[in-house]
Order: structure tokens, then C-alpha cells, then sequence
């Protein structure tokens, strides 16, 4: 018998096996999948994993495409479209491409919104579809969920006292250890006055704060009772916006984000009014920036339209998406990441500096816009399924895409985070015997931040599964194979190795016709648990 690991001889005649997984780290510049000769949203596969993730592409790549390895953390983001192989999830990736989670089993729309401090503690928060009955196009109704480290459900936070539960368009949460959400319930209102019904209707978005322990709000502030639609800029009677009627109402407003700022004020964004609103722990507007009645003169390069993820930066900033353009206007040649210095004195606000596409194009809805620690930023193009990098003044650092421009794919928003991930359940493996004499098994632990390399054991008995082992192999992408030559055992299992060698868990004993067993009575973790 032979004990070896996944050489590069052994990976040479794996090539030749049927199925071969298709590329998993991002393409540098492929031309093909620009043009949609890959299809519109190219998709990586596994031997086993029974994932099928977007492939990224760096249109502009970095100097060391595809590594990217100036860049610290994890991409995460949520595609949407009726073309994409894999639905129902959102993505954490590394740079290179390569996948490390899909947030799958929650609901059929998922939505993955980034890393949140709750407790003192990183959390991630998705946003899940209730299934409840369909809502105009771009709303939802169900709830955010926090997730821990190990991917366990802490928190399920959703709205109180409406007829609907929490929209996908905004999650944040506070110091305070509450969440800031929307919300769109339909409301009956006299529209005569824009061309509707005296008996109307419209999507009254809302915006609360819950405490996430008790689930009761502590704010609650409807766009109706102090936003008239005669200050907006949707038209009544369209298919992008609503017909005024109980089936269609009219998205006169459409809330898109919230911030709830030190000292007790509150950041609120409409898209169709072109407005950031600030609003005060009563509900009173305090200012309007933008739009019709704007508080504030804008100076060149200032303004913005139909835009999205407002927030605040510190003392006289904030940053902004400018899509500039919907389905049915254009009002700049291309959207825009603003960061944006306002004087709450003199009521001014003047660029400090934009952020503009790879392709030079707009995207007509959704897109984000994140500042990194070094004065950096990732930009999501929402509708524009691009995500890039921008230095301090602005100017492109690479671009990557995970699908073919004006495909109907997109992502809400698009984030660079830190991540320590350690699921609770155990790795997945799948033993093959694709030759005599010679076993592949394939491992995966889905979540899992920590892993650099895998370990092979075997096992002759069912019990009492004493493990010996037969291979390593360094971990290079979601799925890795590890091979045994030989056939004197019958249960086979992996183990997760850190950095360190220490061992973060030990999957299930597996035989080659699926059976399987739990972990042998010799083996222990040894790796510290999560802080």
C-alpha cells in the first residue's frame, strides 16, 4: 500500500476524470465571458459539493490577478436573476474567486448583508423571504436573521405592528443592540391630485427601530404621515412604479436605507424623492438634502438622483450611491460612488471626491458604496453585476463581475468584510473509487474561514473506529480532493487543520456506498474555540 497526498502527478490524472470541475479562481480579463460567450453568469462546479457558485471575472484585474492579494477580507454579496445556475443564497468569497460560503437552506430569496457587532460580537445578517403573498417588484416582506461565528441562529428580527414584515432594503443595527429596518405596507390615500383615484393607494414605506431582544419598536417613522408625493419624482401609472390601485400601489417614496446616527438622529434615503432625509427621535424632518425642497445648496458635482446606501462618515460627511438613472430616465452618462462634505451651518454640500464604473455606464438600480480603513472603498454596481475598488481620490484599483453586463443579474449591495468563520456542523466528504486499488475523497466544510489544509483518515471496523491516517493536502479551493492508494479500509473520514496544524473538526466516517458513522472515540479537537 501507498499513503501520499495530492501530488502534482496524482492531479494530472485526475484531469483526465469525466466531470472535471470547471475554474474556480476568477478569470484576468476573459473576453469571452465579457461578451456572454460563457453564458450570461458562468458558474464554477465541484466533484461533490453540491454547489454550483458565480465565476468571478476581473474585467480590470489587479497587478497580481488573480490573487488580489493586496486585498484583505472577504467579498460578500447576494446574486439575484432568473440566469444564475445556484438561487436562494448569498456569497462569501475570497479575492481569488474561490468560494467560502453560500448562505443556502434559509428561504427561497436570501439576501446577505454583511458583518454586524451585536453583543459585543460579530454576526452575520441575511435578510429572508417570508413567502407571504408577492409585493410590487424590488420590496419584500420576511425577516433578518443574525447568524454567530459558527453560523447559528441567534436573533430573528422583523417589524411590529405592520401588515407586513421587514423589506430587504436596509439591516442596521446599532450600538445599543438594536436593528434599523424597512418596511412597505400598502396604505389607501386620495391620489386625484396626481392623476389617480380619489380611493388610492400607495406603498407607505416605513422605517423602525426594534429591540432585537424583545422584538417591540422603538421608532417608528411612516413616509406618508410627513413626505407628500407632489415633492417626488415617480411617475403615477407606470409599470416601474405602480398604478395607484390595491393590486399595484404607487412607490411614490421608495425607501432604500437608514442610519441611526450618535446622537439619536436618523439618515433616511428615498430614492423617488432624490432626498436624503434626517429626522430627529420624534419623527420630525431636521433637514432635506436633494430634491425638490432640498435645506441645502448643492454644489457641482454635488447632486444626486435616484440614488442608494447613504451613511454617514463622520463630522460633515457622508457617502452615496448616485445611480442617476432608473428603467425609464437617464440623468447623468453614468452612476456614481459620491463622497460627499456638508456644511450644516452654511447649508452647503460639495464633492470631495466620485467613484466611477469600470464600463462607464449606469446602472438603474441598487449599488453600494464602502469605506475601508486605509481611505479605500469597494463600490457594488447593483444592477450592474460589478463589484470594484477605488483609491482615496476615486480612481479604479480593479474590477471584478459575476455575470454579463444588462444579463438581468445584480446585487443589492456589495461589501468587503473580515470574517472568522467556524461552523457547528461537521466538514461534508464524498469517497470515490474511481480506480482499483485507489480512493478520492472529496471534503468541504461550507463557512469555514480557517481551513488550510486537510488530513485523510481510514478506518477497517465500524466500531470502534480507530482512525489511522492515510494523506494531506493543502487546501486550495471550497472542495479539496485527497487520494489513497490501497483498499484495505472501509470507512474513511477528513479532518480541518488550521494554520497552526491544529485540528478544528473531524467529519463523519464515510464507506463508499454513502454509509456513514460519527467521529472515532481517539479523536479530540485541538484547535481553542472562538473567542
Amino acid at each position: 500500500m501507498v499513503f501520499r497526498s495530492l501530488s502534482t502527478v496524482t492531479l494530472l490524472s485526475l484531469l483526465s476524470l469525466p466531470g472535471l470541475a470547471s475554474a474556480s479562481v476568477a478569470y484576468c480579463n476573459n473576453q469571452d465571458y465579457e461578451s456572454g460567450a460563457l453564458g450570461q453568469a458562468p458558474y464554477q462546479t465541484y466533484y461533490a459539493a453540491p454547489y454550483k457558485p458565480v465565476q468571478l471575472n476581473y474585467a480590470l484585474p489587479p497587478t497580481d490577478c488573480p490573487s488580489n492579494s493586496q486585498v484583505s477580507g472577504y467579498f460578500m454579496f447576494s446574486p439575484l436573476g432568473s440566469d444564475l445556475e445556484m438561487t436562494g443564497g448569498g456569497y462569501i468569497m475570497n479575492p481569488n474567486g474561490t468560494m467560502v460560503y453560500f448562505s443556502s437552506g434559509f428561504g427561497s430569496t436570501v439576501i446577505l448583508r454583511g458583518v454586524f457587532t451585536y453583543e459585543g460580537e460579530d454576526h452575520l445578517g441575511i435578510w429572508v423571504n417570508d413567502g407571504s403573498d408577492p409585493v410590487p417588484a424590488g420590496h419584500g416582506s420576511g425577516w433578518n436573521i443574525l447568524l454567530d461565528r459558527s453560523y447559528n441562529v441567534v436573533a430573528k428580527i422583523t417589524t411590529s405592528g405592520l401588515t407586513v414584515g421587514a423589506d430587504l432594503h436596509e439591516l442596521h443595527i446599532t450600538t445599543n443592540n438594536t436593528a434599523i429596518i424597512t418596511a412597505f405596507p400598502t396604505d389607501e390615500t386620495d391620489l386625484s391630485a396626481y392623476g389617480g383615484s380619489e380611493i388610492g393607494y400607495v406603498l407607505n414605506p416605513v422605517a423602525q427601530e426594534i429591540d432585537i431582544a424583545t422584538g417591540e419598536a422603538i421608532f417608528t417613522w411612516k413616509a406618508l404621515d410627513h413626505v407628500s408625493p407632489s415633492e417626488c419624482y415617480a411617475p403615477l401609472g407606470i409599470a416601474a412604479t405602480g398604478y395607484g390601485i390595491a393590486t399595484d400601489p404607487w412607490d411614490y417614496f421608495h425607501m432604500n436605507s437608514i442610519e441611526k446616527n450618535d446622537d439619536g438622529t436618523y439618515l433616511i434615503s428615498s430614492r423617488h424623492c432624490h432626498t436624503l432625509y434626517l429626522v430627529n427621535s420624534d419623527g420630525d424632518i431636521l433637514w432635506r438634502m436633494g430634491g425638490k425642497n432640498s435645506n441645502f445648496t448643492m454644489n457641482e458635482g454635488a447632486n444626486f438622483t435616484w440614488q442608494h446606501h447613504a451613511r454617514l462618515r463622520g463630522s460633515g460627511q457622508l457617502s452615496v450611491f448616485d445611480n442617476g438613472a432608473t428603467e425609464w430616465e437617464q440623468d447623468i452618462p453614468y452612476s456614481q460612488g459620491l463622497l460627499l462634505d456638508y456644511d450644516d451651518s452654511a447649508m452647503t454640500v460639495s464633492l470631495s471626491s466620485a467613484r466611477a464604473p469600470y464600463n462607464r455606464t449606469n446602472t438603474v438600480s441598487q449599488g453600494s458604496v464602502e469605506f475601508l480603513s486605509n481611505g479605500n472603498s469597494i463600490v457594488g454596481w447593483g444592477a450592474m453585476p460589478y463589484i470594484s475598488e477605488h483609491d482615496e481620490t476615486g480612481n479604479i484599483i480593479w474590477s471584478t463581475q459575476f455575470a454579463v453586463p444588462n444579463s438581468g443579474i445584480s446585487s443589492y449591495r456589495a461589501f468587503l468584510k473580515d470574517w472568522t468563520g467556524r461552523p457547528s456542523i461537521p466538514p461534508s466528504m464524498k469517497v470515490t473509487s474511481p480506480f482499483s486499488n485507489n480512493v478520492t475523497v472529496y471534503a468541504w466544510w461550507n463557512g469555514a474561514t480557517e481551513i488550510t489544509s486537510w488530513e485523510l483518515y481510514g478506518s477497517r471496523l465500524i466500531t470502534p473506529l480507530k482512525a489511522t491516517s492515510l494523506a494531506n493536502a493543502s487546501k486550495t479551493d471550497f472542495e479539496t480532493a485527497l487520494v489513497y492508494s490501497g483498499s484495505e479500509y472501509t470507512f474513511y473520514q477528513v479532518a480541518a487543520h488550521n494554520a497552526n496544524g491544529e485540528i478544528l473538526a473531524y467529519s463523519n466516517f464515510t464507506a463508499l456506498d454513502g454509509t456513514t458513522f460519527g467521529p472515532a472515540e481517539n479523536q479530540t479537537i485541538t484547535a481553542a474555540p472562538l473567542n
